[in-house]
């Protein structure tokens, strides 16, 4: 049976019903009641039977975020959508893959998923340098770092600045923590961050020093001060992400006792009637 795709208007409680979710937290999610970001549903007669959130990003390219799928419904979800997007799933998640490769997507790299227990590393700050608190920082220099940063991790390149969108997704995030986002100065200048994402497992997000900072243990400095606040909490643990191809990060992070949990694949599809 031909799987039927309408986007959302209101579904509440069929998708509550499929997920798991409280209907009630939902109905207060700002993704939804926006309506700045589009979501599609899968139908299957009127049991829903997939849901696809995809994602314009900043550095231009559209993701597909699938939740709640069954297997026929990737290939129907991702024809709602016609330019040219990426979307990731677990290198074992076979019924993914099985539906992406049906709707055209082919893999384009993969990232090494890690776990890593919370040690804080005798790591000094170089001289003539300095790292202060997320809420120490201001938002356009600390954007313009981000971005520079992004433009050497693969698939994250191109990344444009956008204010509204970098505050509302780090000083007014329900996960930012200030004592677990430092931020490396040179005088006024912003070179270099780590960042700690609050959540059941803390996630270890960006890690990057600019080119003329680096080789000077700047980046473990940060990650000692980023973790210190974990440390003195209980918290034993974190969740990062890498490259499958950047021995410099995979090298820094299982430095720091991490080991390798799984691995992601980031697929992607040309746009609708490309070539």
């Amino acid at each position: 049976m031909t799987l039927r795709v309408t986007r959302f208007a209101g579904e509440y409680a069929a998708i509550a019903a499929r997920t798991g979710d409280d209907e009630a937290v939902l109905r207060a999610d700002e993704d939804y009641t926006s309506g700045e970001r589009e979501h599609w549903l899968a139908w299957d007669g009127a049991t829903l039977a997939g849901l696809l959130h995809p994602w314009h990003a900043p550095d231009g390219r559209v993701r597909l975020y699938f939740e709640a799928c069954r297997p026929d419904a990737y290939a129907a979800l991702a024809g709602a959508v016609t330019s040219a997007c990426l979307a990731t799933v677990g290198e074992d998640d076979e019924q993914a893959w099985a539906g992406l490769a049906a709707a055209g997507f082919a893999e384009v790299r993969r990232e090494r998923e890690y776990e890593m227990p919370v040690r804080v590393p005798d790591a000094p700050v170089p001289d003539g340098l300095r790292v202060v608190t997320g809420d120490a920082t201001a938002l356009e220099p600390l954007m313009m770092l981000d971005c520079a940063l992004r433009q050497e991790v693969p698939g994250a390149d191109g990344w444009q600045p956008d204010p509204d969108w970098f505050r509302a997704e780090t000083y007014e995030s329900p996960d930012y923590d200030p004592l677990t986002y430092r931020v490396a100065l040179d005088g006024d200048a912003y070179v270099g961050l780590a960042r700690v994402w609050n959540g059941p497992v803390p996630r270890l997000g960006l890690i990057g020093v600019l080119p003329g900072y680096r080789r000077r243990g700047l980046a473990r400095a940060l990650i000692a001060r980023a973790f210190a606040p974990l440390a003195s909490r209980g918290v034993s643990v974190v969740t990062a992400e890498a490259d499958a191809g950047n021995l410099a990060s995979h090298t820094l992070l299982t430095g720091l006792g991490a080991r390798i949990t799984g691995t992601a694949v980031e697929l992607g599809r040309p746009a609708v009637g490309a070539g």
